[in-house]
C-alpha cells in the first residue's frame, strides 16, 4: 500500500498522507520526505491534503520532523484535514499548527475529512 498518494473524491484530487500505525524511526522520516517531494512538485496553494495519524506514535524527534514538514509545505497547501487525533496528539497538532501558521481541520473519519476537502 502506498502511504503517500493522490486519490480522487467527488471529482477532487486529494493527497492522502497515511501515517496510520507508524512508529518513530527511519520509515516515518522516509514517508515524510516522500510526501514533501510530492507536495513541493505541485502548484502553490493547490494541494488538498488529508493526514491520517490514526494509531501513529510520536517521539520528540518525530514531532520536530512533522513541524518542519508542515511549515515547509504551507505555501503549497490549499486545505488540510487530519484524522486520528486524540489525547496527547491534540497537543502535538496545536504545536504543529502554531509553527506552520496553518489551521488543520480535525475529523473523526476519513470520509468526513474527504467530504470537507472536496468542498474546499
Amino acid at each position: 500500500m502506498e502511504r503517500i498518494q493522490f486519490i480522487e473524491h467527488k471529482g477532487k484530487k486529494i493527497l492522502l498522507e497515511d501515517f496510520s500505525g507508524m512508529k518513530p524511526g527511519d520509515e516515518f522520516a522516509e514517508v515524510l520526505a516522500e510526501a514533501r517531494k510530492i507536495i513541493h512538485s505541485q502548484s502553490k496553494s493547490s494541494v488538498l491534503a488529508l493526514f491520517d495519524a490514526t494509531d501513529a506514535m510520536y517521539d520528540h524527534d518525530t514531532l520536530d520532523q512533522v513541524k518542519e514538514f508542515s511549515a515547509s509545505n504551507t505555501p503549497y497547501i490549499k486545505a488540510s484535514a487530519v484524522v486520528g487525533i486524540t489525547g496527547l496528539r491534540k497537543i502535538a497538532l496545536t504545536a504543529v499548527s502554531k509553527l506552520s501558521g496553518r489551521d488543520f481541520k480535525v475529523f473523526n473519519s476519513r470520509r468526513e475529512a474527504l467530504d470537507w476537502l472536496a468542498d474546499q
